[in-house]
């Protein structure tokens, strides 16, 4: 990333653009205080520019003392005029682009600046005192300084912001006064920092030309007129009176009138230039929020929070953090698709010993409003993965059951995902909870609410648990003991892998296998459950990767614990090729997903998406029946979801059973099995979640390994492999290709970005994309989908049959594009040129759709 130095930077202009731009993607940007660059001294600054190196530098250095530069001049030109024609010159020497924040001050007022005769960059300077003279000397002292390398001075006036020394905070500071006397008589543009930040920006990504501009936001304004709208919008109202520039007199004289429009600059930028009280909406709503930020983030400073939480949080307020205090406490999590998902660390928005506190003991207040809906005695059993935090959340969440009288059943080590489903309903417990953040990297982690069917929660207990949870208002609030916890025993991994068993379809697995399997558990849960049960499905070569065996909630081998990203499996596919495995399978932390890698004609190993592998699988199940030795039939049923391969639907009527489609996230598949009178065969998501059978109500990685495994040992004995039986699958129902882009936007201001982004293409929704014409739109969130709860989803449909879905991820910062394209085979179509035609297409889909 590009870096851009801020000199001036702990001055209004300077510490807004850091404050904004504090997670760019793009600039890398670096404040300097007069103490870290003075830009009067020429040495200092030649140094600093070599060794920081920067793109570029904007100046909001500046001697702003309008009043005292009457007697103060030659310090004025100090920094105004000298500081920057040696800042400058360095630049010029350097090549590093220079922006130059000048004022409206240069101009008189008295021959121009009215809204409707606005000065131009072009118009006549005409300063009327010390501060406006020496701007515009320093703005001659650039231009004469710079030529071969881009410089740029922006002028602009009225400037403000919720922080620093400027007439905002001036007015909000006298809100208190019995009465306020403010001139009249002088027009201009309140302009606020955050305007002129993006407009920077922006100039910063364009290649304009060097020059000088003006900028400001719409419209004009008196002085007294701008107090009164600060005052409406703060939701104050105290005795405001409009007086004449005669009747408050200054050293220096002011512009009469100082608007500089700026429409010119703005438009060829491609940024919007709001109406000066839209801005000051905006700086009010982020004066707001902070303050109420600072509020909730003192609370989290005593007791009875954690000595970790209390010491954390007093620094940050120390230290005036302000993003890391407001992406933590700008808003309290919520359950997702995946339940309640987030980074760990102080904070409503973090995932903590107080928030999962918090969590539980809404939990216990609706259990307990329901418990004679619920069995009795009231019980929750508890897992956790290998993340860092996991063991002593668990153990909170268990104490805070407790605490309420409900018996809390833990498991004392980590335990996969779905073995909490199955033990839900093995022991007839009211609940499950586990504490666990699937793939998500090493700094988060989750919790994840399972009913007493042991699926995960939906309407209406997620948002009534919600409601409950927004009840507890403190941590005084919760309850906790020791008293009813009770530790689980081994006596469950034995019932679940039993269950597991009942899956197996393959008569010969009982002589053995000679099929090679390499597995890993990247570093998590996988690892102390998944070999056990292959070799009691009836595998004895099953190779794990060592490194990845151990769980650990660094994740130090991979980059992502995902086994939808190739990287993830890249061990295991080395051992894999130097063994000549005929399977590799990886799972996520909790062990509810697996990926897989099978070898190719050349013997090297090709990895599978999700939707390859489902359709596999599915087929697989379909095809072998009950087991009884019966075939399935119309009282039986698969599922998946909206952005599942279509494929499986074909493989439905093919087989003679029906077909449920689902939202994203398993716990709809789970309730589509609950509330559907047939009977559930197999199912699953693109993002590798496959269930088979009833070994758990949730997406089950352990009991897939197993049958994917088994699938490689009957294909194996019938001398075929895995791709073969995936061409086969093409060649017969069609051939289907998938793609996935995730778009990240971290924090606060990403997912305002992702909610514009989803507005934007409910707005303008494209007709038809990369050449196919869209012949049906569903929108999933306004009630025209009736068989679906309602879900901030969009899917385009093309003549083709193509599908491209755009939605939010409910469990991560990103929005998620999918396609789905398809071919039907023809008599000696060639299969590989078919496979890379569509998947060329898929990728022009996307570039299309702007993914």
């Amino acid at each position: 990333m590009r870096k851009v130095l801020i000199t001036g930077a702990f001055g209004q202009l300077g510490s807004c653009m850091l404050r904004s731009f504090a997670s760019d993607e793009e600039f890398v940007w670096v404040g300097l205080s007069k103490e870290e660059l003075d830009i009067t001294d020429a040495s200092k600054v030649a140094e600093v520019l070599a060794n920081e190196n920067p793109f570029a530098v904007v100046n909001a250095a500046a001697y702003t003392a309008v009043d005292r530069a009457e007697e103060e001049e030659a310090a004025a030109i100090k920094i105004n005029v000298e500081g920057v024609e040696t800042l400058a010159k360095a630049c010029e020497t350097q090549g590093i682009t220079l922006v130059h924040i000048s004022t409206d001050y240069v101009f008189s007022g008295d021959d121009g600046g009215t809204e409707n005769n606005p000065y131009s960059p072009n118009d006549t300077c005409s300063p009327c005192g010390v501060y406006g003279r020496t701007k515009r000397e320093g703005e001659l002292a650039l231009l004469a300084s710079m030529s071969s390398t881009p410089h740029y001075i922006i002028r602009t006036g009225w400037l403000y912001d919720s922080e620093g020394t400027n007439f905002f905070n001036k007015m909000r500071k006298l809100a208190t006064q019995e009465s306020i006397n403010v001139v009249d008589d002088q027009v201009g543009t309140p302009t606020w920092a955050g305007s002129l930040a993006l407009s920077i920006r922006a100039l910063l990504k364009s290649d304009l030309n060097s020059g000088i501009y003006h900028f400001s936001d719409k419209g004009c304004v008196s002085w007294f007129g701008f107090a009164k709208e600060i005052f409406s919008q703060l939701g104050l109202s105290p005795n405001l009176n409009a007086i004449s520039s005669t009747n408050y007199p200054t050293a220096a004289k002011r512009p009469a009138n100082s608007h500089l429009g700026g429409e010119e600059f703005s438009s060829s930028l491609g940024v919007e230039r709001l109406n000066w009280k839209q801005s000051l909406a905006q700086c009010v709503g982020e004066f707001v929020l902070w303050e109420r930020v600072k509020n909730i983030a003192e609370e989290w400073t005593h007791e009875p929070f954690d000595e970790e939480i209390r010491s954390t949080v007093s620094t940050w307020l120390e230290e005036d953090n302000r993003d890391e205090l407001i992406e933590c406490f700008h808003m309290e999590m919520e359950f997702g698709t995946g339940g309640m998902r987030g980074k760990c660390a102080p904070g409503t928005n973090r995932i903590n010993t107080a928030t999962i506190a918090m969590a539980t003991q809404g939990l216990c207040n609706y259990l307990k409003s329901k418990e004679s809906e619920l069995p009795s005695p009231l019980k929750v059993t508890i897992a956790y993965d290998s993340r860092l935090q996991s063991p002593l959340l668990s153990r909170i969440t268990a104490e805070v059951l407790s605490g309420n009288g409900i018996e809390a059943l833990i498991y004392p080590e980590l335990r996969p995902t779905p073995q909490l489903s199955f033990t839900v309903s093995h022991l007839e417990c009211s609940a499950g909870i586990v504490i666990t953040a699937s793939h998500n990297p090493p700094e988060y982690n989750g919790y994840k609410v399972y009913y007493s069917d042991g699926a995960q929660i939906t309407a209406p207990h997620d948002q009534a648990i919600i409601n409950e949870v927004r009840k507890v208002k403190s941590l005084g609030d919760v309850k906790r003991s020791t008293d009813n916890v009770v530790e689980l025993g081994t006596e469950l991994d034995v019932a679940y892998r039993k269950k597991i068993l009942t899956l197996k379809r393959s008569s010969s697995l009982s002589e053995g296998s000679e099929v090679k399997l390499v597995y890993t558990g990247l570093h998590g849960t996988g690892a102390l459950s998944v070999p056990q049960a292959l070799r009691e499905f009836g595998f004895e070569n099953v190779y794990e990767v060592k490194s990845q065996a151990v769980p650990d909630g660094n994740f130090p081998t991979v980059k992502s614990p995902n086994p939808e990203e190739g990287e993830a499996l890249s061990e295991a596919i080395a051992l894999g090729e130097s063994i000549n495995a005929d399977l590799v399978m990886g799972t996520d932390p909790d062990a509810d997903r697996v990926g897989i890698a099978v070898p190719g004609p050349d013997g090297k190993m090709v990895l599978l998406n999700g939707n390859e592998t489902g359709a596999l699988l599915c087929d697989y199940v379909l095809c072998n029946g009950r087991e009884d030795g019966s075939k399935f039939d119309a009282q039986n049923f698969i599922a998946s979801t909206v952005v599942t391969t279509p494929l499986l639907l074909k493989l439905a009527d093919f087989y003679g059973v029906g077909h449920r489609e689902t939202l994203t996230g398993f716990k709809h598949i789970a309730a589509a099995i609950s509330h559907d009178a047939r009977t559930y065969v197999v199912g699953g998501e693109e993002s590798y979640g496959y269930l088979i059978g009833d070994t758990a109500m949730d997406k089950d990685g352990v009991s897939s390994c197993c049958v994917l495994a088994e699938m490689a040992h009957e294909l194996k004995k019938q001398g075929t492999t895995i791709l073969q039986k995936l061409e086969q699958i093409h060649r017969e129902h069609g051939v289907y290709q998938e793609g996935l882009v995730s778009v990240v936007k971290e924090g606060r201001d990403g997912a305002a970005q992702i909610a514009k982004m989803m507005d934007d293409f409910r707005i303008n929704a494209p007709t038809q994309i990369n050449g196919e014409e869209i012949v049906s739109t569903r929108d999933f969130s306004d009630g025209t989908q009736p068989l679906f709860p309602k879900s901030n989803v969009l899917q385009f449909i093309t003549e083709k049959g193509s599908r491209i879905t755009v939605r939010p991820s409910g469990t991560e910062p990103k929005i998620k594009f999918y396609v789905s394209v398809n071919h039907v085979m023809k008599e000696g179509e060639d299969y590989g040129s078919i496979r890379q035609q569509l998947k060329q297409r898929v990728q022009d889909l996307f570039v299309s759709f702007g993914a």
